[in-house]
């Protein structure tokens, strides 16, 4: 991981991620979301360029690392979704959303001048966020299915996306998978197995986080402790970087420690910029979001405990980023000790 930071121009300081892109997406541009369950990832395929352009705004602000619009994305998903007839249709699209981050930050770089070059990484949630119905924050994918099936269903992907990124537009451009809002710790072992059956079959990916959710200060929602889940990702040698997404913020620091304790890994931290509360109404009050001067000085207090990549996950936007990456570039922003 301290290898692709220094790659990125940011080593010796943590690295900035970017923020949400559905939530943003369907405040400014209501007419593309759609019922479909595939949420950013149904928007990608039907509005490629207005993702790449809020992709552009994410590092305008001063995010070092931006993630694809795919975390809902399965060929399954784009298939019942009408999007795509077939399995090489779908891997077409899941191409598309990937050039998108790759064009934002080639257009990003010939205009801004800058020594970074920012990191993109394939955004993947839990099996539960392709399923459409919010079991990704609860773990509870419905009778039935396995450890296996959850194993067989990251592998596909794996193999898709490995597919994509020897396209010639791909090839070389993308640099970390992000395994996001994993809520139980029976989907991060099947996400580690799903890996080291990947690379034994000569399947070439980028370095892997893992991000876990979490129901209080040390539980997984899906079953298994915070503690326990950050172990068994950060045993897999394919993983890079263990860390929590998709969080209240005053959860941040315990789960934090959660996580160091388990592992000597790199610490990523991209909480929610509001609590979610059950209902979608609720997102529509703004004076529940966390303020943008309090979010950074919360990410303040984390980098200062070890996290290497801070950033947002729902409810905040490129307003957050450019907020932490000026926090980030203060003088009191501290090196960080090196990671494995």
């Amino acid at each position: 991981m301290d290898q692709l930071l220094q790659s990125a121009g940011v080593s010796g300081r943590a690295a900035v991620l970017d923020g949400g892109l559905g939530q943003l997406l369907a405040d400014e541009r209501p007419d593309l979301a759609a019922a479909d369950g595939l949420w950013v990832a149904g928007m990608a395929a039907r509005a490629p360029a207005a993702i790449q352009a809020v992709h552009r705004r994410y590092l305008d602000a001063g995010a070092d690392i931006i993630m694809t619009a795919t975390y809902q994305s399965s060929v399954d998903g784009y298939i019942a979704a009408g999007l795509a007839a077939d399995e090489h249709e779908a891997a077409a699209l899941f191409e598309a959303a990937l050039r998108a981050a790759v064009n934002a930050r080639r257009d990003y770089l010939a205009a801004a001048g800058d020594t970074r070059r920012p990191l993109i990484a394939v955004s993947l949630g839990s099996i539960g966020a392709t399923l459409g119905d919010g079991s990704e924050y609860t773990g509870d994918f419905g009778g039935g299915m396995t450890a296996a099936d959850i194993k067989s269903f990251h592998l596909r992907r794996f193999r898709t996306i490995a597919a994509c990124l020897e396209s010639p537009a791909l090839h070389g451009q993308i640099d970390l998978l992000a395994l996001e809002t994993i809520p139980s710790l029976v989907e991060v072992e099947a996400v580690v197995a799903a890996l080291g059956e990947a690379a034994q079959a000569g399947v070439r990916l980028p370095p892997a986080w893992v991000a876990l959710t979490a129901a209080s200060e040390s539980q997984m929602p899906g079953g298994g402790t915070v503690e326990a889940a950050a172990s068994a990702a950060a045993s897999s040698p394919h993983v890079c970087a263990v860390g929590i997404n998709c969080v209240p913020v005053d959860l941040v620091p315990a789960l934090a420690a959660c996580v160091q304790r388990a592992t000597s890994k790199p610490l990523v931290c991209y909480p929610n910029g509001q609590a979610w509360l059950g209902s979608a109404d609720q997102w529509k009050n703004r004076d529940k979001q966390t303020p943008l001067e309090e979010f950074a000085a919360c990410a303040r207090h984390w980098i200062h405990a070890g996290a290497a990549v801070v950033g947002g996950c729902c409810r905040t936007g490129p307003e957050h980023i450019q907020a932490l990456a000026e926090m980030v570039r203060d003088a009191d922003a501290q090196p960080r000790p090196a990671h494995k």
